[in-house]
């Protein structure tokens, strides 16, 4: 199985001598080029505008092995792995405490292949960023919250403005995401409260689109802006269902089903940043609700108005808009369904002349087969997607939330007049 190998360093000349043996040498806080791979120009200017303090060299580190992760992910095409999929990657990233690092590295390795499916072979050299000093300045938020500009990231946001929390929103925008993101956070007045990253990663195309390295990046955003802001817990907001993503059907089992918010996931990020001591939690305040559940509870005024604003779809940067039939934009109706909330959103597909498309199809099966299932069997179904945390009562609160989140959506399909 052939290895590709990735130098990702802030010093330009080092990436060009792996570039020049024939490895991928990917530019961290630089821009990228055709002929240069790379990617985060302008977070230290993200980090310097909307922080309050210089935020810790460890919580840095962390960062610049997140977007290396997700540079090697983007630029490493799948199709040239031997079963059109799996990739072995050896990525070698500069640091600023190489030490402090190595020991995390199998965790980081696991919690990289549990991600994205592939073999990942981490090492760490020194040379790396260090953090751009920040003007203190003072602060009233208590409260790190991820922002997508996703239906489930605004409800997180409602939910802990309600408990009159002060948080402050973390952002990783894309193209189709940035607008949504910023709409959002203006009307729900939290503009003035966010670190709105953008990594930009630039080389030659085509570059690799399923992206599964994504979502490390968020978490990395969240440790740093954590560590300026002197909390210790990341909010992760993500309904029970999407969080284990348990595959609908067999052949959805690996590279159809995302794990970005997985408790497993989530604990393997955790562990490894309490190991170079960032005691940062990663909290999914949602992990035992559904999205139909979430909607139902949040009492803003405007919640319609404001959820067909949010952006949940999972192939909308490839179409320019929300298809309406895959997977989040399917569990997404079922909510407005389930809440009784009127949905503004204007999806591309007519899903009534959808039924025969892959995610509509293995929606239905997973549906149809919810209806006939025991609590036992759909707890050894949740499974199938990665490993449960031990505490019966917490394990038991996902695989209930997994339960009605299908039953919502097997209620939502089967009110659709197919045609």
């Amino acid at each position: 199985m052939g290895v590709t190998r990735v130098v990702a360093t802030p010093v330009v000349a080092d990436a060009q001598a792996a570039l020049l043996a024939g490895n991928i040498g990917v530019a961290l806080y630089h821009a990228g080029s055709p002929a240069m791979p790379g990617l985060g120009a302008h977070l230290h200017e993200s980090a310097v505008k909307h922080l309050p303090q210089t935020p810790s060299a460890a919580s840095w580190d962390f960062l610049s092995i997140a977007i290396a992760a997700f540079a090697a992910d983007r630029f490493v095409m799948r199709n040239v792995a031997e079963d059109g999929w799996t990739r072995v990657i050896a990525l070698d990233v500069a640091v600023g405490n190489p030490a402090l690092w190595t020991p995390q590295l199998p965790r980081l390795e696991s919690a990289l292949r549990f991600l994205t499916g592939d073999i990942w072979q981490l090492s760490v050299r020194g040379g790396g960023s260090s953090p751009p000093p920040v003007a203190v300045r003072p602060t009233d938020r208590d409260a790190i919250c991820l922002f997508s500009g996703g239906l489930d990231s605004l409800l997180g946001a409602l939910k802990l403005l309600e408990q009159g929390r002060r948080p402050f929103l973390v952002s990783q925008g894309s193209t189709k995401e940035v607008g949504p993101q910023r709409e959002l956070a203006e009307a729900i007045g939290l503009a003035n409260h966010r670190f709105d990253g953008n990594v930009n990663e630039r080389w030659r195309t085509p570059y690799e689109g399923s992206t599964r390295g994504r979502s490390l990046i968020f978490f990395a955003y969240g440790a740093v802006a954590a560590s300026a802001h002197g909390l210790n817990e990341v909010i992760v907001p993500e309904n029970g269902l999407i969080a284990i993503n348990p595959p609908f059907t067999a052949r959805r089992m690996g590279s159809l089903s995302t794990r970005t918010t997985h408790p497993y996931f989530l604990n393997q990020l955790e562990e490894a940043m309490a190991g170079v001591g960032l005691n940062v939690r990663l909290t999914n305040i949602f992990e035992g609700q559904t999205k139909g559940e979430m909607m139902a509870a949040c009492a803003h005024a405007n919640l319609a108005t404001l959820a067909a604003t949010s952006y949940s779809c999972g192939k909308g940067k490839r179409i320019n808009a929300q298809c309406g039939r895959c997977v989040p934009c399917l569990i997404r109706q079922a909510a407005f369904h389930s809440s009784g909330t009127p949905d503004g959103t204007h999806y591309r597909a007519d899903l009534r002349t959808s039924a025969k498309n892959d995610d509509v199809m293995a929606a239905r099966i997973a549906t149809a087969r919810a209806r006939q299932s025991t609590p036992e069997q759909f707890g050894r179904w949740a499974t199938k997607s990665g490993p449960l945390p031990a505490d019966p009562a917490r394990r038991g609160a996902i695989t209930g939330a997994v339960t009605r989140g299908l039953v919502e959506m097997a209620d939502f399909l089967d009110g659709v007049a197919w045609r």
